[in-house]
């Protein structure tokens, strides 16, 4: 496992700054009695404490409530993991969730984490029977585990994944534009851009690994993406102006979905289609939720997380690690 110090800097554009920087509350929390030490989601963890962290969550459950498989593995090498939460009842219909696949968004991962624990801990106490235990879970909360520790090493605005291109000195594909529905539409097919869609549709491992592993589940009756920045929760279709013909349905979901947030904590999602709440210029395939839609699942989202913290600041991809808590605590 990394060190305490590894972990309380950041490396951001090629120039280490102080964790206090975009992890706040760290140095108090250092003054704090050791009974009350540990991972209290107020930090951003590297790929392998994430790992380690879900593995010792794991470890006090009953496999039915939570296990950590390997679906796949990136070009250098690393695990990209499943959570899986109540599946004892394999009648139960099916949420798949994934986060992380674009690597400077930090707090797409980070928010995960917390809410794979709130699940866990309603489960194990035998609660939320109409919420987290009427679905098994199936949640790959790291899809870019290269990309994610490039941003931490090297660049903290990388987007994409490190694979090598071939007769290109640039690096990585844009993991959302790797999917066949839409592939090419607000892409490039220039390997040093950072929409790069890779040399053919699932050309990646990390988009291969997610395939598999949703082509081997049944019952998937709704399939999320978790993105940073925007408050919007989109439904397909986002690379054309067409309505997908199940519109009306996925509308009804994300206008209850963003109303129940808004009603809970005054927080505004605005729901619809890219086109609907970026404009022309949000128009992109090769993604993953126009994809998540042409395999037979009912209802196919993307959340784009807060920007804001508590204050109303901005801060884009840079969200304080303070923000967690309260971001994933906006979902109702």
């Amino acid at each position: 496992m990394e060190s305490l110090q590894e972990e309380n800097m950041i490396l951001r554009r090629n120039s280490v700054v102080p964790a206090e920087e975009v992890v706040e509350g760290r140095v108090r929390r250092r003054r704090r009695k050791k009974k009350d030490d540990g991972f209290r989601h107020r930090n951003y963890l590297s790929t392998e404490n994430m790992y380690n962290w879900l593995d010792q969550l794991a470890s006090k459950c009953n496999k039915s409530v939570m296990e950590v498989a390997v679906v796949g593995r990136t070009g250098e090498g690393r695990d990209i993991r499943v959570v899986k939460l109540n599946t004892a009842n394999s009648s139960l219909p099916t949420i798949f969730i994934d986060a992380g696949i674009h690597a400077r968004e930090w707090i797409s991962p980070a928010s995960i984490l917390f809410f794979i624990e709130r699940a866990v801990k309603k489960l194990h106490k035998g609660k939320g029977q109409r919420d987290v235990a009427a679905f098994q879970w199936h949640i790959v909360p790291l899809a870019n585990p290269d990309g994610y520790e490039y941003t931490r090493s090297t660049d903290r605005m990388w987007r994409k994944n490190t694979v090598i291109n071939p007769k290109s000195s640039c690096i990585g594909v844009d993991l959302n534009r790797n999917f066949p529905e839409g592939y090419g539409i607000g892409a490039s097919t220039d390997p040093c851009s950072e929409v790069y869609q890779g040399s053919a549709p699932f050309s990646e491992r990390e988009s291969r690994a997610l395939r598999d592993y949703l082509h081997s589940l049944p019952n998937v009756t709704v399939a999320v993406s978790v993105h940073s920045f925007g408050n919007v929760l989109i439904y397909p279709w986002g690379y054309k102006v067409e309505q997908h013909a199940r519109r009306a349905p996925l509308a009804a979901l994300a206008h209850a979905i963003s109303g129940a947030i808004k009603e809970k904590t005054a927080e505004v999602y605005q729901p619809g289609t890219a086109k609907e709440v970026f404009g022309t210029w949000g128009l992109a395939g090769g993604a993953t939720d126009d994809w998540y839609i042409t395999q037979g699942i009912p209802y196919s989202y993307t959340f784009e997380l807060p920007e804001y913290d508590e204050a109303g600041r901005p801060h884009g991809f840079i969200l304080p690690a303070s923000n967690i808590v309260r971001v994933i605590s906006l979902a109702p």
